[in-house]
């Protein structure tokens, strides 16, 4: 009864931990549970290291048998035309008016309300820009099988073509980003403001001056993002990640499967 009282109170620690909106309380509860994991197929199998072992090992074992057994198996289209369309009702996403009243507090302005759809996969998003900074915000949700997510992306072009990018997005990419591509992910940001500042020390760590930067037009916003959407998907293309599934799809490679799961191990462990 003692070891099943040591793991039950791990798991509530994990889950007060859990509560707090803090990175390393995140972390520790994270830790937590891969202990009582271990811990229970330690006890299970009469104090084995080994079936201990074991069991912490189902927690990357799974997601490569959601990934080959699943994920390969999906088709998605080469080209995903980004059109206007209408937001999400407030019973899916209930903050986006919040959220749009956040950025234009910040000198944005809403350019297009836009979306795509990736299989199971529906994706929105609010495009704003800014003048006088020439920087794109967007503000997305993302909506499959009733499991909802957002996340908001500031994105300046310089007038060379590279495209730095600043996003609070929750998990890693599915895909490798294209060459003259650059990420900053912002999870600390609990601001819109906090992502602003975070936007403009990566072009400063870059070297980008606010010279180097190219105006862009708020009303061909949404092909801007429909390109980004296609080099992307070039460039993993080149790089093997996914490859062609007849003339109009294309479908995760075994190479694209590892990284995939690789991808899943770097979220579990930045938890």
């Amino acid at each position: 009864m003692s070891k099943v009282l040591i793991i039950i109170g791990l798991l509530v620690f994990a889950y007060a931990c859990r509560t707090f909106n803090n990175r390393w309380l995140a972390k520790l509860g994270w830790l937590a549970v891969l202990v009582s994991t271990y811990l229970g197929g330690y006890f299970l199998a009469g104090n084995s290291h080994l079936w201990g072992g074991f069991a912490l090992s189902l927690w990357v074992l799974f997601p490569w048998v959601e990934i080959v057994g699943r994920v390969r198996k999906l088709r998605f289209p080469l080209h995903s035309e980004v059109r206007h369309r209408f937001p999400p009702s407030r019973e899916i996403f209930p903050d986006l008016d919040l959220i749009t009243t956040e950025v234009e507090e910040s000198g944005f302005d809403k350019a297009d309300d836009a979306g795509w759809k990736w299989e199971a996969t529906d994706h929105f998003v609010r495009i704003f820009y800014h003048s006088a900074k020439k920087l794109q915000a967007t503000v997305s949700v993302a909506q499959q099988e009733g499991f909802v997510f957002s996340h908001a992306s500031l994105t300046s072009r310089t007038k060379e073509g590279m495209t730095f990018v600043t996003t609070n997005y929750p998990f890693s990419f599915t895909m490798k980003l294209a060459p003259q591509q650059r990420l900053q992910r912002c999870d600390s940001a609990e601001t819109f403001d906090e992502m602003l500042v975070a936007h403009d020390s990566f072009l400063e760590k870059h070297g980008v001056k606010p010279e180097a930067i190219a105006t862009q037009d708020p009303d061909t916003l949404h092909t801007t993002l429909e390109t980004d959407l296609s080099e992307q998907i070039n460039h993993n293309l080149t790089a093997g990640v996914i490859i062609r599934e007849g003339a109009d799809h294309f479908r995760y490679s075994w190479r694209g499967c590892f990284y995939l799961w690789f991808q899943v191990v770097k979220d579990m462990i930045r938890v």
